[in-house]
């Protein structure tokens, strides 16, 4: 952390039983990237110690203002709990049904602190800020020099004669550095309005592109696009011109330094074989699908784990075990789609998944919060007169959307790794509702 920022961050501010939780909530982004397990850890140690905080310290007031949202989660995660005592899978459902309340624990904590002293915040999107940069050098690392400063290998894709390449920085064999980035660029975007450098952001955004296209990770290129897509139209004359030349160079470069065949058949023609707009030997031109035929048999299982499961669902990630015992009581006529069951973790679609796993209630809630977040994109984007606070706002809404974006593949909804950043960025969501958005 460089000296200017530590200048601006006076630790001595904060009281002496603040002090733990500002340090473990600015060590969770760059855990998040580095090890699950350190990040689920200071979330949860976070979150009993400030439960120690509210009920012995009396640290009530900077939650009265929240009641509204505590009572929704209260319900959310009742719901999950029903779902929970109801489930044939106990053992596989207990640990993520019952310790769900942990994440939202975290929103609280962020919000307490944002509330409590003023420059938290800023000192929260500056950390953010270096922790990208950290993970956006070591890719660079990486691709350079075939490791990153771990030690982690560039990984090529199993099972292709030519090992195509995609960088995963710190996350070693697991596809998640494009998903981890696009998470947070949006979070960036917003802070650059009120907190951070807009010359920083503005050179950052079209080199995670450039990463995120390398990372090979469809779901992530497809959002990184449409977020840099509108944050373009937000820049200024020079700001367009600026991310412009950088993206082009960086282009340029990567053209001419990387062979990227196999990584553009991949993201596009292999993309569009799957849904089924292009035939290939493996995919029939025969019916546009959603995404591809094995996504679309998750839904399809989904589907029918919902209708035997209606009201609270087969209980949180009981996915796999609830597909396997339908696959040996049911038997689905033949249909024009060859639909079947595909028993995975989970249905590669959030909404589903929550609508299987914890029934039609859970889903009247989720399709709720993304209602509300989506007339706020609405409302923010067609304002007139858009101020620095709105348009900061406005890309808050953007970064919850990224997580909650019902029409393309997703990972699981109760995945811990998701869940933190999720409720990370629900917590500075929602001390921007109430502080800077009137």
């Amino acid at each position: 952390m460089n000296s200017k920022i530590l200048n601006n961050f006076n630790f001595k501010n904060y009281n002496s039983s603040d002090k733990f939780l500002v340090i473990a909530i600015s060590l969770i982004p760059l855990t998040l990237a580095i090890s699950i397990f350190v990040a689920d850890f200071l979330a949860s140690i976070s979150g009993l110690y400030f439960l120690y905080l509210v009920s012995v310290k009396k640290q009530f007031k900077y939650l009265i203002i929240l009641k509204k949202e505590i009572i929704y989660f209260i319900f959310f995660y009742l719901i999950i709990l029903i779902s929970f005592i109801l489930t044939n899978y106990k053992t596989n459902s207990f640990l993520a049904s019952f310790f769900y309340f942990r994440y939202f624990l975290l929103s609280l904590i962020i919000f307490y602190l944002s509330a409590k002293y003023q420059e938290f915040i800023k000192f929260l999107f500056k950390v953010i800020l270096i922790t990208i940069f950290i993970v956006v050098f070591d890719s660079f690392v990486q691709l350079v020099f075939k490791y990153n400063i771990f030690g982690y290998k560039l990984i090529g894709s199993k099972g292709f004669a030519d090992n195509m390449f995609y960088i995963t920085s710190f996350f070693d064999e697991e596809k998640k550095l494009g998903s981890y980035l696009v998470r947070f660029i949006a979070l960036l975007i917003a802070g650059s309005y009120l907190f951070l450098s807009k010359k920083k952001i503005l050179f950052l955004v079209p080199v995670i592109i450039l990463i995120v296209f390398m990372t090979s990770e469809r779901t992530a290129l497809f959002h990184i696009i449409w977020i840099s897509s509108i944050y373009f139209l937000f820049c200024s004359k020079k700001g367009k011109l600026i991310f412009t030349g950088i993206f082009i160079t960086a282009l340029f470069l990567q053209v001419v330094l990387i062979d990227n065949v196999r990584l553009f058949h991949k993201h596009f023609s292999y993309t569009l074989e799957q849904i089924g707009i292009k035939e290939n030997a493996y995919y029939e031109k025969k019916y546009v699908r959603y995404f591809s035929e094995e996504h679309e048999n998750l839904a399809f299982t989904s589907i029918m784990i919902a209708k035997n499961e209606f009201l609270f669902g087969s209980g949180v990630k009981t996915f796999y075990q609830k597909c396997n015992e339908l696959k040996k009581k049911i038997t689905i006529p033949v249909n024009k789609r060859n639909h079947k069951f595909v028993c995975s973790t989970h249905p590669h679609n959030l909404y589903l998944q929550i609508l299987s796993e914890i029934g039609i209630f859970g889903f009247i809630f989720a399709l709720f919060f993304l209602s509300r977040i989506i007339i706020d994109l609405i409302k923010y984007f067609f304002k007139k007169n858009n101020n620095n606070y709105s348009i900061s706002f406005f890309f808050l809404n953007v970064s919850i959307l990224v997580n909650i974006f019902p029409l393309i593949p997703s990972g699981n909804f109760f995945n811990n790794w998701l869940s933190l950043i999720f409720y990370f960025q629900i917590g500075i969501y929602l001390y921007f509702k109430k502080y800077y958005i009137k």
